[in-house]
């Protein structure tokens, strides 16, 4: 792994500071144990190789036992999906803890999936409501059509010799308009 330059090294101790750090003290970089080859060495990480671990990846003392081959092996924490089928999971702090948001969250599903649905029921309202216009669209047309031809002054007479309506046509004008 590259060393970073100076600069970058202070940068970097500046943004990640450790309790105890701010007076000075620094502690000492753990002792890699001698056995360790290159090949069952853990993965370059993202800090400093010099750097101290942090409070999470360091393990607690108390509770860890080391194994045959000397290294101590980690806790794991958080949720495993065995424990969603156990029960297990409601048991946790953690859970109980981040509760609120997930229920937030659970909110906003629901929410999602209730607007689908209404934006669905609307859009086959809008298309039955497009596929009435352009009926009631037709009609007017054709009744507009019939309208039209029936109100032709030769299709009313028409009509009325049909009926035996006599109608008296005159000639001239019935109104006449003087200057």
């Amino acid at each position: 792994m590259q060393k970073l330059p100076d600069k970058n090294r202070m940068l970097f101790r500046k943004r990640h500071k450790i309790a105890g750090q701010e007076a000075g003290w620094e502690p000492e970089p753990p002792a890699v144990p001698a056995a360790v080859s290159d090949e069952d060495a853990a993965p370059p990480d993202w800090r400093e190789p010099d750097a101290p671990p942090s409070p999470e990846e360091s393990p607690d003392p108390t509770e860890s036992v080391p194994s045959a081959d000397g290294q101590v092996p980690r806790r794991r924490k958080g949720i495993r999906i065995g424990q969603f089928f156990t029960g297990g999971v409601l048991s946790q702090d953690e859970f109980t803890r981040r509760l609120p948001v997930i229920v937030y969250g659970v909110f906003l599903m629901l929410l999602y999936i209730a607007n689908g649905f209404h934006l669905q029921h609307k859009h086959s309202e809008l298309d039955r409501i497009a596929d009435e216009l352009k009926q009631l669209k037709t009609e007017a047309v054709t009744s507009s059509a019939v309208r039209m031809t029936l109100t032709r002054q030769s299709e009313i007479e028409r009509l009325l010799r049909e009926r035996g309506i006599p109608l008296v046509q005159d000639g001239a004008p019935s109104h006449v308009i003087e200057d």
